[in-house]
């Protein structure tokens, strides 16, 4: 076993192929055309968003507004992908002069998606179309709400489908069963952008929208990365080229926000987004207010201290939770295959960083629920693509206020009357479709790296595969038999490791964050086998080969 407890699988052990073929054919891309559109695909090559159903329709509804200058509602959501999603709708309908506003809830007072105060608030602005965007599938009461009150909506989402759909003037949403649309791996960012991109076509000249379009794509990478959507197709293409914007200096919030941090701005990539960007961004909606993140994204440049602070702080209280909740389980006479944990102190913005802790560390699909005066609000997070998602609302739909989420990611409201109810179905749940031992702790790695591989050039050809992230990670390498040289702890709280490693006649330094409480298990007497990525570490003009370690074992 390895030093986090994990079962190591290889997935390519072919003495044929190079490094590159074998990461490559892991990743589907076992044709011509594959890897045509995998390395050299273009915004060309992205889905006509007209396949979308029923997009016309909201095309149609939005169009009618801002020609007869009615006051339009987005409401978004408080994560990535929703502040996101909200920006890139607003900031195209300010620029045609529409009368739009915005509303973001707060996930500690108000919850997920829309609700019936939210609407008759609507009501009384004299709101005549509402957007939803990254919500609204599920708001079936709230839409007939607003119906009754005279106030149209249109609903864009991308979240798993009810078995009844509200009654709104539109809903686009690629999970419905009789849409058309090819990528269902969209998310409320990309969703947004895609009807944007039809709006900007219908109201401006070739030029001015495409100039437009190219620019909002930094804002759209965010949201598809932070929101783990897969990294194929159009999704990876959408992701390069708004990686490139933001490299290109056009989106001045990200920029402010990034030297806020004293992090690098000229090489922004995926990694950055998902693990800089993205949870700074997050860290409004999770332990504040979404709208410091909106209001950074457009053009508020101040919010960018707001939210490193901020981001600070939910670091500090996360630790503190996955702490109480894993002491928790380990007190348990056994591991539940659904763990579901309760805690009227945690914080509802943080709860599904504390599942996905838990679930990483039991490897089981977690709840983690905050418990209020008359409700519970939960977060879920599964392993090895178990969904969830599905499971639970198969086996408890009926019971919760508001209920919404992905395969491997979901929410939910549950009225207090029904908890019992709800964790007697879980438990039964988790014993009828899980197996424990289906969830094993595996860590896929791509292929071994040979000594004469380990260089520049190879680093430099594993980059072509980026943006890395869902259905395309960075690379796990396996390199046997390496000396450990030189093992200490480093960082504030000595959190990381850090150590050169032997490999054949190469020396190499390594790092691994996040194994500081590991030190004392490591014996650098002993050789050991290594997972890692391979990275270039630049530091004041000196570039170096370095390992991102991943996992070590003592080698057989």
């Amino acid at each position: 076993m390895s030093l986090l407890g994990k079962k190591w699988v290889i997935k390519n052990e072919s003495e044929e192929l190079t490094i590159i073929a074998k990461l490559l054919k892991n990743r589907g891309i076992d044709s011509p055309e594959k890897a045509e559109l995998f390395f050299n695909g273009t915004m060309d090559d992205l889905h006509d968003p007209n396949l979308l159903k029923e997009v016309s329709k909201a095309v149609d509804r939005i169009k009618k507004a801002i020609q007869n200058k009615e006051k339009i509602m987005i409401f978004g959501d408080y994560d990535v992908d929703g502040v996101t999603a909200t920006a890139v709708m607003y900031d195209f309908l300010k620029k045609v002069e529409a009368d739009v506003h915005y509303t973001l809830p707060n996930r500690e007072n108000d919850g997920y998606g829309l609700k019936d105060y939210f609407i008759r608030q609507f009501k009384e602005q004299n709101i005549d179309l509402i957007i939803t965007v990254d919500c609204g599938t599920s708001n079936f009461k709230e839409i007939e709400l607003a119906n009754e009150l005279g106030i149209d909506v249109v609903v864009t989402d991308h979240h798993s489908m009810p078995k009844k759909l509200p009654n709104a003037c539109a809903i686009v949403n690629p999970q419905r069963p009789d849409c058309e649309y090819p990528n269902k791996e969209i998310c409320g960012a990309s969703l947004a952008y895609k009807i944007v991109t039809i709006l900007a076509n219908d109201l401006w000249n070739e030029e001015q929208a495409k100039t437009y379009l190219d620019h909002q794509l930094g804002i759209v990478a965010l949201g598809i990365v932070a929101d783990c959507m897969a990294l194929t197709g159009e999704n990876r293409i959408m992701v390069r080229e708004g990686a490139k914007r933001l490299n290109e200096g056009k989106h001045a919030s990200i920029l402010a926000l990034l030297k806020e941090a004293n992090l690098p701005t000229d090489n922004i990539t995926s990694t950055t987004i998902g693990f800089q960007i993205g949870p700074r961004i997050n860290a409004a909606g999770r332990i504040d207010d979404p709208l410091h993140a909106f209001e950074l994204l457009i053009g508020n440049l101040e919010k960018a201290t707001k939210l490193n602070e901020l981001n600070a702080e939910r670091r500090e209280y996360t630790q503190q939770y996955v702490k109480e909740a894993v002491a928790e389980i380990e007190q348990m006479e056994s591991i539940p295959n659904i763990i579901v944990l309760k805690n009227k102190a945690w914080r509802s913005g943080l709860l599904g960083l504390i599942a996905s802790g838990v679930a990483d560390r039991f490897h089981r699909p977690t709840i983690a629920m905050q418990e209020r005066e008359t409700e519970f609000v939960a977060s879920m997070r599964s392993v090895d693509n178990f969904d969830i998602t599905g499971a639970v609302r198969e086996a408890a739909g009926e019971l919760f206020s508001a209920f919404g989420g992905h395969v491997m990611a979901g929410g939910f409201t549950l009225p207090k009357e029904n908890i019992n109810e709800f964790l007697d179905r879980v438990e039964k749940a988790g014993e009828s479709n899980i197996d424990p031992n289906d969830f094993v702790g595996s860590l896929p790695i791509d292929c071994e790296i040979k000594p004469d591989e380990l260089n520049f050039e190879t680093c430099h050809k594993i980059n072509r595969l980026e943006p890395f992230g869902a259905e395309n990670p960075q690379p796990n390498l396996l390199i046997k038999n390496v000396k450990i040289l030189k093992l200490r702890s480093v960082g504030s709280n000595a959190e990381h490791l850090q150590f050169p490693i032997q490999h054949g006649d190469q020396t190499i330094g390594a790092i691994a964050f996040r194994f500081g409480q590991h030190l004392d298990k490591i014996d650098p007497a002993k050789p050991h086998d290594l997972v890692c990525n391979l990275e270039i570490n630049e530091w004041n003009g000196r570039k170096k080969l370095q390992l991102r370690v991943v996992d070590l074992k003592p080698s057989e």
